[in-house]
């Protein structure tokens, strides 16, 4: 057997339980409703919502653009980061293993060395991270009808704030931290192997957060473009949900924002819209119209990460199956 043989047959292997969560999340959802009734959603949607969408849409992007380049210490134009940024986006969207994150990397690396961007992905992904558990848990009180909602809220608060002044701590005191970590880590050697070059590569991004000003201004970024996602997430849904609310559209984006991280084919299909119906369904939203949703969110999706991916790949002047071949070497390497 040849080794490109090989070589697929692994990728095929590491890509099969992916594609089975997808496979069967979309079955069941297959069942929970006539299609006949998405059909009819789809076609009853108000386009005026879905073309308010877009500035708002672009405008989110923007601002994520912004936050990584900041990270970045400014070190590239703007415009070249925003295309890096989407170009990355649809390689996940048809690589498996969420390579995309590792692609914006080895792009933008090129210019500027791969392990000096690859941390800052991290870092901008550990903002996602906290944002979004911030958004859920902030939200559900209201969706389970909690009393105690405003005590929750300032409990969320607290939580949202350490995290933060622990990412400042971490990057202020980053060798206390690496020799803390392999002092802890002797214990459990494979732990140690497999986190090391990690931990050092995120707290080495986290070094362009020491400045207070600069820290602010990522976090500042970050939020003005969750703000724009959940606007966008509350127009696409008044589109086919007249009495939709900004309650509704905020809790569907945090459930889907946490809900892709479970392993599935590139794209997410399948689990993104799992994670919007089940979200909406809280709110006795219609599973059909749900669905119509999140399909219209996820082409959205699609169509604009894809069209700017596939001009900032074409403006790099790199293949997609080259990028596969030398993020596959990389992975090998591990």
């Amino acid at each position: 057997m040849s080794e490109a043989t090989a070589t697929r047959g692994r990728v095929w292997a590491r890509m099969l339980p992916g594609l089975l969560i997808s496979g069967v999340v979309l079955a069941v959802l297959f069942r929970l409703f006539d299609w006949r009734d998405v059909v009819t959603a789809l076609r009853q949607g108000d386009p005026r919502f879905l073309l308010a969408a877009l500035p708002f849409y672009l405008l989110s992007y923007l601002m994520r653009a912004l936050a990584w380049r900041t990270i970045l210490r400014e070190a590239v134009p703007l415009w070249d980061v925003f295309l890096t940024m989407h170009s990355g986006y649809l390689l996940n969207n048809v690589l498996p293993f969420r390579l995309g994150e590792v692609g914006r990397a080895y792009l933008l690396g090129r210019r500027l060395g791969f392990w000096r961007v690859f941390p800052t992905i991290l870092i901008e992904r550990a903002f996602d991270m906290i944002l979004a558990a911030s958004l859920l848990l902030g939200t559900l009180p209201f969706v389970l009808v909690d009393s105690d909602a405003g005590g929750t809220a300032v409990v969320v608060g607290a939580v949202v704030l350490l995290g933060l002044l622990a990412f400042y701590l971490l990057a202020r005191y980053r060798e206390w931290a690496l020799s803390t970590f392999e002092r802890l880590g002797a214990r459990w050697p494979v732990v140690l192997r497999v986190g090391r070059e990690r931990l050092a590569a995120f707290i080495t991004g986290l070094g362009a957060l020491t400045s207070p000003t600069r820290f602010l201004c990522v976090l500042f970024w970050m939020l003005f473009s969750w703000m724009m996602a959940v606007m966008v997430q509350w127009m696409v849904l008044r589109a086919f949900y007249p009495a939709a609310v900004p309650l509704h559209a905020a809790f569907a984006l945090a459930v889907s924002a946490l809900g892709v991280a479970v392993p599935s084919s590139p794209g997410y299909i399948g689990v993104f819209e799992a994670a919007v119906v089940g979200a909406l369904a809280a709110f006795d939203i219609p599973f059909a119209t749900a669905f119509a949703d999140a399909v219209m969110l996820h082409l959205f999706y699609v169509a604009v990460t894809g069209s700017f991916g596939l001009y900032g790949l074409a403006r790099s002047g790199v293949r997609l199956g080259e990028i596969f071949e030398r993020l596959q070497q990389m992975r090998g390497k591990e």
